[in-house]
């Protein structure tokens, strides 16, 4: 996402309010040939303490054409890079209402983004839309641009006939202007934070619907019809069980979703209306492997969590974030069942897993405020829930949260704000676990020895934690749960230890040695856990929960011998859970034997598409005739386009054979959802350094270029300067390049311009230098891609100078030896050879 205009070092904490904005009115004109809006914004405020003589508010690239003061007496107004600062004389007095009027123009940077024919998107699916989050609306309109305050606002856009705009709050008029366009007027009269102020317009396909009395509708591009209700499939069952599941009702007037083309994210909760990224979404044909229901989930969530309760500044971001994520958790335990939701856990305690970063959840160092978007605030604040759920109990946790979205409704949050409910409610400190878990960073990494005492009967557990303990990073206070099955015991044994100390141990009394121990079995704890379970243990696990079978299958993974490959081979093709199942084929694939091999090959018949990609992967790994013969075959029955385009990206290995390079030029003109065959194809080429390729591919971006996303236009953009680097003749990839270095959207400018420096081509330096001459008021990444292609240039041309200099006098030195031994020849005189030069 893109950044603010300045990024300002140094420890960040809550901004200042001299005044409360009371209500925010935005009048809107767009105009969409330009990308350009002409609009008026009205605000109403009091001073809150102080008598006020300046109300500085926030605005970026705005064209101010006149301001106007009501209540008040406006002095003067200045205009800054940041700020449109308004002085009033006489000071208005603290509690005394007034208000302002400003008109203006701006073409938006940032904040307001267009999606138009002349920028390459289909004629019919003409759309402009918001982003606020975090800091962006100072783009498009002068405001109090920071969530530590609300207000109430409305929204008055004025667009063609046929074009449907959708705000927030509820819908108060829609009639014909005086200029006879269609000015629709939404109306939000419950306070909310200035980011989540929206706005989108556009043409649109609308389904609507409803749940109880509450509104919902989805608004998707006109080329997107047929992917409509797919988007809409969980939204009605996601707000029933939110509602149930925190105690609070559905709190604003209605539930629109608008999907984006070229969304700057995945999604974003707009107050009532989220805006969703169009990229996401599917067709029936890729069965499991798509789903909206986490994208729903997560952003419907936030309604409750940062729309209702907000965070006050960034650092307490994970209270938006992290509760929404949780949230999604949730209900895909509710969709899905309790191992879809355990894997999930699973997933974001990977991605956690893999940041070497400990910076805390809660931190105020950032410069800019979207660093805090990470794993923090979003998958290791979703854990954080989740151990608090487990150590309250579900009811308990409910009861808590329930507390705390009605005790600060409306309102703005701190991290103290959520302890002091928890602790108020159940009666326990949770100093040390908020201090640890929040205002500390990494996670505790365990290291586990397990030995049974047969004299003592006592099977005993060594516990060391061994991550780096730092002022960052403390010494953890853990509850670590342990579970023994016991053969002839209906039910397992469990124990709950405490650990504290860098190492320590821990005696389970027991009648026999147990045929089990899986440490948190009930996936508790987020811990980077290193156990290694008894051999004889694993055929056991290999039937226990879901987290139990996965990580017996990676265990698994580090033999070689036949017997493991046949207990993975029964994983991947009987486990009852997909994931398993796709984490054997990983296994398989990492042993690498031809027994793996032999394994993954009759595989490939799985129920489930994600099951399915994963042996596609896994014999991808695999540089034989037999696995390439597999997945060859497996090209000619496959139906899924995605799972079709991860086999087709496997050719790339394949340069010279006929029967792939046929088959390639075929599937670049077969029809798929987004072009996901064509760009597999594309990507094929690109690996096996098929210059041939490159009329192809120009020919077929030429044709189908509005049916491919700007990311997939960018990789075909390097994968065309790639393939035509070494040709002689590259204007064919240049003037393709050169064409699309004013296109309107920028993205692709950007990605002719790093192509151009790939291609190689010194004609290319003339057409990207005017682009490093222009100025720019912000970052113009155009320009410093063009920069950097310049300089890549200028660098291989003087590679080749150098190079050819050296070969130039390498020619000049062996044209003066055979001169040298034509005169030799012709005086009788032979050359000495080296070893008789120089003696008497």
């Amino acid at each position: 996402m893109p950044a603010p205009a300045t990024d300002k070092p140094g420890r960040k904490y809550m901004r200042d309010r001299v005044a409360q904005i009371g209500h925010l009115k935005l009048d809107v004109t767009p105009d969409f040939s330009k990308r350009s809006i002409h609009a008026t914004s009205s605000l109403t405020f009091k001073p809150i303490a102080q008598p006020l003589t300046r109300l500085e508010l926030d605005a970026v690239g705005l064209t101010i054409e006149g301001v106007t003061a009501q209540g008040a007496h406006l002095k003067e107004h200045e205009v800054t890079d940041e700020k449109l600062v308004l002085v009033f004389d006489p000071p208005i007095p603290a509690e005394a209402e007034a208000g302002a009027v400003i008109t203006y123009r701006v073409q938006p940077e940032q904040g307001l983004y267009f999606r138009t024919p002349e920028m390459g998107y289909k004629p019919g699916d003409t759309q402009m839309w918001s982003q606020g989050e975090p800091e962006l609306h100072r783009f498009w309109y002068p405001g109090y641009d920071y969530p530590n305050q609300k207000f109430t606002s409305e929204v008055i856009c004025h667009v063609p006939e046929g074009m449907s705009v959708v705000s927030n709050g509820n819908l108060v008029s829609k009639a014909k202007d005086a200029a006879g366009l269609i000015a629709w007027h939404w109306k939000q009269v419950k306070p909310h934070p200035n980011y989540l102020v929206a706005l989108a317009a556009g043409y649109f396909y609308t389904i609507e619907d409803k749940l109880g009395n509450l509104p919902l509708a989805i608004h998707v591009p006109p080329s997107e019809i047929d992917q409509a209700e797919n988007a809409f499939r969980d939204t009605r069952k996601i707000i029933d069980f939110y509602q149930r599941e925190t105690g609070v009702p559905f709190p604003w007037d209605k539930y629109h979703q608008v999907y984006c083309l070229d969304f700057l994210a995945g999604g974003m909760e707009n107050t009532s209306c989220t805006f969703n990224t169009s990229g996401m979404l599917f067709r029936d044909d890729t069965e499991q492997l798509r789903s909206l229901r986490g994208l729903d989930a997560h952003e419907t969530a936030h309604q409750w969590f940062g729309d209702l309760v907000t965070c006050r500044d960034w650092s307490h971001l994970w209270l938006n974030e992290g509760f929404a994520s949780y949230y999604t958790v949730l209900y895909e335990e509710q969709a899905q069942g309790t191992d879809a939701m355990r894997y999930d856990l699973w997933r974001e305690a990977q991605h956690i897993f893999e940041s070497l970063d400990t910076k805390p959840i809660v931190w105020r160092d950032y410069a800019d405020p979207i660093v805090q978007f990470d794993y923090r605030a979003y998958p290791k604040g979703a854990w954080v829930l989740h151990m608090l759920r487990s150590k309250l109990g579900a009811d308990l946790y409910r009861k808590c949260i329930k507390t705390y979205l009605e005790r600060h409704r409306g309102g703005n949050v701190s991290t103290d704000n959520l302890q002091d409910v928890i602790e108020e409610l159940s009666g326990l400190s949770f100093d040390q676990f908020f201090d640890q878990w929040l205002y500390h960073g990494g996670v505790p990494e365990l290291k586990l020895e397990y030995s049974w005492d047969a004299a003592a009967k006592q099977a005993k557990l060594n516990v060391k934690q061994t991550q780096k303990v730092t002022s960052e990073v403390l010494l953890y206070r853990l509850d670590l749960p342990v579970r023994f099955w016991v053969k002839g015991q209906d039910k397992p044994v469990d124990f709950n230890v405490v650990m504290s100390k860098a190492e320590e141990d821990f005696h389970f009394p027991m009648d026999v040695a147990p045929e089990l121990v899986r440490i948190d079995p009930d996936y508790t704890l987020l811990a980077k856990i290193d156990f290694q379970s008894p051999p004889d243990m694993l055929p056991r696990q290999l039937k226990s929960d879901v987290i139990g079978r996965m990580l017996a299958v990676r265990q698994l993974s580090k033999k070689k011998d036949s017997e493991t490959v046949k207990q993975l081979a029964e994983v991947l093709n009987r486990d009852a859970f997909y994931a398993v199942r796709s984490e054997a084929a990983k296994a398989l694939q990492t042993i690498a034997t031809p027994e793996a091999r032999a394994a993954l090959a009759p595989s490939l018949k799985q129920d489930d598409a994600r099951a399915r990609l994963s042996v596609v992967e896994a014999l991808a790994a695999f540089p034989h005739p037999e696995a390439q013969e597999a997945l060859w075959k497996q090209a000619q029955i496959e139906k899924n386009p995605q799972i079709l385009a991860a086999i087709i990206k496997t050719w790339g290995a394949r340069p010279g054979d006929a029967a792939v390079s046929a088959a390639l030029r075929k599937y670049l003109i077969t029809p798929s959802y987004h072009q996901v065959i064509a760009c597999a194809v594309i990507n094929s080429w690109r690996a096996q350094d098929d210059a041939s390729a490159v009329p192809d591919i120009v020919e077929c971006l030429r044709k189908n270029s509005l049916e491919f996303s700007s990311s997939a236009l960018a990789q075909a953009f390097d994968a065309i300067a790639f393939l035509a680097r070494n040709d002689k003749d590259r204007e064919l990839a240049r003037t393709f390049l050169t064409e699309h270095l004013n296109y309107p959207r920028e993205e692709l400018r950007v990605a002719a311009a790093k192509s151009l420096g790939t291609l190689r081509d010194p004609k290319s330096i003339a057409v990207l230098q005017p682009l490093t001459n222009r100025y720019k008021l912000i970052k113009d990444p155009v320009q410093d891609a063009a920069a950097k292609s310049i300089a890549a240039l200028e660098a291989e041309q003087t590679k080749a100078q150098e190079l050819k200099d050296v070969w130039a006098k390498l020619q000049d030195l062996e044209k003066k030896s055979e001169e040298m031994n034509r005169q030799l020849e012709k005086t009788g005189k032979k050359p000495e050879s080296p070893k008789s030069a120089g003696k008497k």
